[in-house]
């Protein structure tokens, strides 16, 4: 199962889409606190995680999920590239920073490199 966490709900719809025609499963949550009681409870193969998140800001939700396990890859989803959040969320743990809008074909082949076979 792949954990969307992304507050606007065009984003989340798409991505759901995409990687359902890719065939995974797929949890959204739009708050970080739900997405790491999601994370916590339903130990996704992957996070897809927006910086912009209105309860918390997406690096200390990607500190947080980090200090629970840092066994599971998480990928920053961003409108900006801001090189402050960049570094911060790679010295944390993420595995990829990826600018909106999406480029699907890179998250394609970024989300298969990172799962194999696992969906």
């Amino acid at each position: 199962m792949i954990l969307i966490v992304d507050d606007e709900q065009a984003v989340c719809n798409l991505l759901t889409r995409f990687l359902k025609k890719e065939g995974y499963e797929t949890e959204i949550a739009k708050l970080g606190r739900d997405a790491i009681t999601i994370f916590k409870e339903k130990n996704p193969a992957l996070v897809l995680l927006d910086i912009g998140l209105p309860d918390i800001n997406g690096i200390e939700v990607l500190k947080q999920m980090k200090e629970i396990t840092r066994g599971i890859p998480v990928m920053m989803i961003s409108a900006g590239t801001e090189s402050e959040n960049v570094i911060s969320a790679f010295r944390l743990g993420a595995c990829d920073y990826i600018s909106k809008p999406l480029d699907f074909n890179y998250l394609k082949t970024t989300i298969k490199s990172l799962l194999g076979n696992k969906k």
